[in-house]
């Protein structure tokens, strides 16, 4: 199964939350047979049961994470005089993509009222809409940062604070984020993923600095192919690009926040041709970064 698009940075994954649920300690709990219009995520976090879909039956115990999507008939249980303790969050999604001179939406749009053209925006709809890669089951290594994330989902649908919306949808995008790791990322490639993690990490604190492929290489003890096939098959760029682009950002920084001119900007963030800084800018951000500075402080 390979990583879908918005696993890495071409799109953007923008989910939208509709409720959030914890059920704790239900004894004899059951859900009929159903569908739903949406997209759920169900974390078990205590006791057992069943998830029947169709012919299929699969056990449920602390640690399985559900997924169930719109016109999907299933129903679940718990077993008898046992426990039953879930988180679940009830969400739509769509895909968009940015350059710098618009926003697309792509076609496989999962709206709540997915049969229905919302009027004063601009997006696309399609009566079938796509689905996340997520198998209907899957269990969770990394169950405590899961349950974490579902606890402050909990916390904020519930409280519903200035601006709980917008926070319910970077909490869904992390859950969705921590399950691709586990779903792409498996425990026996686990190890791999702690190397880019430590490659990523060597990389901001030393961008200023001349970073070559074999400097990762030496410091995370892989052959420099490795790291190349290591960034490009979880980043979907080398690692050179990764690091050019570290470093537009950190120039984005300083041209709207310090008053460096671009050579000196340049030398800080580790080119010594403020001229090859320039064609690295536009080539990534569509825009030289005189233009960048000018436009975005006019």
């Amino acid at each position: 199964m390979n990583a879908p698009s918005f696993f890495f940075e071409e799109a953007n994954l923008i989910p939208y939350v509709s409720f959030v649920i914890n059920r704790p300690r239900f004894t004899r709990w059951k859900v009929r047979s159903r569908t739903i219009e949406d997209h759920e995520l169900v974390l078990i976090a205590g006791g057992n049961g069943v998830l029947r879909q169709g012919s299929l039956t699969s056990p449920l115990q602390k640690g399985t994470m559900i997924y169930l999507h719109y016109d999907e008939w299933h129903s679940i249980e718990s077993n008898r005089a046992v426990n039953l303790n879930f988180y679940s969050v009830h969400f739509s999604w769509m895909l968009a993509s940015h350059t710098q001179e618009s926003w697309s939406y792509h076609q496989n749009i999962n709206y709540y009222l997915k049969n229905e053209r919302q009027t004063g925006h601009n997006w696309s709809f399609t009566v079938n809409p796509g689905l996340l890669p997520f198998p209907s089951t899957m269990t969770i290594s990394n169950y405590d940062r899961i349950e974490d994330i579902y606890i402050h989902m909990n916390k904020t649908y519930h409280e519903k604070d200035v601006g709980y919306s917008m926070k319910l949808s970077i909490l869904c995008q992390e859950l969705i984020y921590e399950l691709c790791r586990e779903l792409f990322f498996p425990a026996d490639r686990r190890v791999n993923i702690e190397r880019l993690d430590t490659a990523i990490q060597y990389i901001e604190q030393h961008y200023a600095s001349r970073i070559t492929t074999k400097d990762l290489s030496d410091y995370i003890h892989l052959s420099a192919s490795n790291v190349i096939k290591l960034f490009k098959n979880n980043l979907g760029r080398t690692p050179t690009e990764y690091i050019n682009q570290v470093r537009v950002n950190k120039a984005k920084e300083l041209l709207l926040y310090s008053q460096k001119n671009i050579r000196e900007i340049a030398y800080a963030i580790g080119y010594n041709d403020e001229f090859y800084f320039s064609r690295v800018f536009k080539k990534m951000e569509g825009k030289s970064p005189r233009i960048f500075r000018r436009q975005m402080l006019s």
